[in-house]
């Protein structure tokens, strides 16, 4: 994630020292159009290197060219006018001294650095305010909530980084496509003119080549984390949630809400359901543009079976009774049917997806072994049989409870 992105993220009041740190001699336009070239360049060494600060001054003048022929193809005469006249403002005011822009320019990042550091400083403070007074919630239980925080904020980093990789993408076609129309103009460059963006566009490949591996490597390791905190969830937290509803049937303390299960099981899910969207959009950035060995077509497949495979595993585990079999005159009785009663039975998908209302259907039936059984463990002695009076298939809809989860319940058993 960019620097200058995580700056527009934060409150006002640091958003007013970033304000400070730009005036007309380094407009924050500029910062803002050229966020991501400047945050890669060593302003430092330019700062105590002459030849190094020209050659970034100029480099800058370049990058600002390329912004005006955007502007120019988008027709939108106010950014080219703006554009241009920083350019000639950079070029009066740095053109005898890089040096001095060099050293303002690192300056302006140093500070914007501080800025991020006292935002987070402060954001920390308060998030352990808040922990120091929130109570009920265990240490393993603010251990899992911070991974499952850690997964959803690792999918909005990844999302940055794709939209960064899609900027240089663009920015490398345009390079190749004037480059190319420019050989085919006689006299329109020189052999060591041609050399030269030859060899700029040598770089902004390797650059692309490094950002498209760090993306699919921040993807592989979120599913990594995404897999761990899930196997948490559905083998421990779930796991526990069932033993204690069992305590509860045979008379133990009342169950815990699922509510906290239900919030991070879909935080989880909607972690995954946009890790598809952003394979798809890497998948849209392969067929602009590929090469051998492309690190989006060697791991797309991989990627695409473990998030699927993550995705359907949540969605099955998250299926569970939330009410076990009760008779309506004796709701807090559970597992307790007296013979010729009806009784009902609530189920419940921890999964709370828009997209998934109205589309899950589920079907209720009695096991005929387990009574199979039963008869045999009897001595042959009749067993109660159960009978469905009503419907016994449900569509899952968030109509069904008080709270909005995915929820059937059968009333007529």
């Amino acid at each position: 994630m960019s620097q200058w992105y995580q700056l527009q993220q934060l409150d006002s009041k640091f958003l007013e020292q970033v304000h400070q740190l730009y005036d007309d001699s380094f407009p924050m336009e500029i910062r803002q159009y050229l966020a991501q070239w400047l945050e890669n360049q060593d302003w430092e060494h330019a700062a105590n290197n002459e030849s190094f600060a020209i050659l970034l001054f100029h480099e800058l003048l370049s990058q600002l060219d390329d912004q005006f022929s955007r502007f120019l193809i988008e027709n939108n005469f106010l950014l080219q006018h703006n554009i241009r006249k920083s350019k000639r403002n950079l070029q009066d005011n740095f053109q005898e001294d890089p040096i001095h822009m060099a050293m303002i320019i690192h300056n302006c990042l140093k500070e914007e650095r501080k800025i991020l550091n006292s935002a987070q400083a402060c954001n920390e403070m308060e998030v352990g305010n808040v922990q120091n007074t929130a109570t009920g919630m265990p240490d393993k239980q603010k251990e899992l909530d911070a991974k499952v925080r850690a997964v959803k904020s690792s999918v909005t980093d990844v999302e940055q980084d794709i939209k960064t990789l899609e900027d240089m993408q663009d920015e490398y076609d345009f390079k190749c496509k004037t480059l190319q129309n420019r050989e085919h103009e006689s006299n329109s460059m020189s052999q060591e003119e041609y050399k030269k963006e030859q060899l700029n566009l040598q770089h902004m490949f390797l650059s692309l080549d490094r950002k498209r591996k760090e993306v699919v490597n921040q993807i592989v390791q979120l599913l990594q984390s995404t897999e761990h905190t899930q196997a948490a969830l559905i083998n421990e937290e779930l796991v526990e949630w069932k033993h204690r509803q069992q305590i509860a049937c045979i008379g133990g303390p009342p169950n815990a809400c699922l509510d906290q299960l239900q919030n991070w099981f879909t935080i989880v899910a909607e972690s995954l359901q946009q890790v598809r969207q952003q394979l798809k959009k890497l998948e849209e950035l392969e067929q602009k543009f590929t090469y051998d060995p492309d690190p989006i077509t060697k791991n797309k497949q991989f990627l695409q079976d473990l998030t699927h495979k993550l995705f359907q595993q949540l969605i099955q585990s998250s299926f569970v009774v939330e009410r076990q079999p009760c008779m309506p005159t004796h709701p807090q009785r559970p597992l307790v049917l007296k013979t010729g009663v009806q009784f009902t039975v609530k189920l419940r998908l921890l999964v709370r997806l828009q997209e998934l209302n109205y589309n899950l259907k589920v079907k209720v039936l009695f096991d005929k072994y387990v009574a199979f059984i039963s008869s045999l463990l009897c001595n042959g002695k009749q067993f109660r049989k159960f009978n469905i009076l009503g419907t016994n298939t449900k569509v899952m809809n968030m109509e069904e409870s008080t709270n909005g989860s995915l929820s059937a319940e059968f009333r007529h058993l």
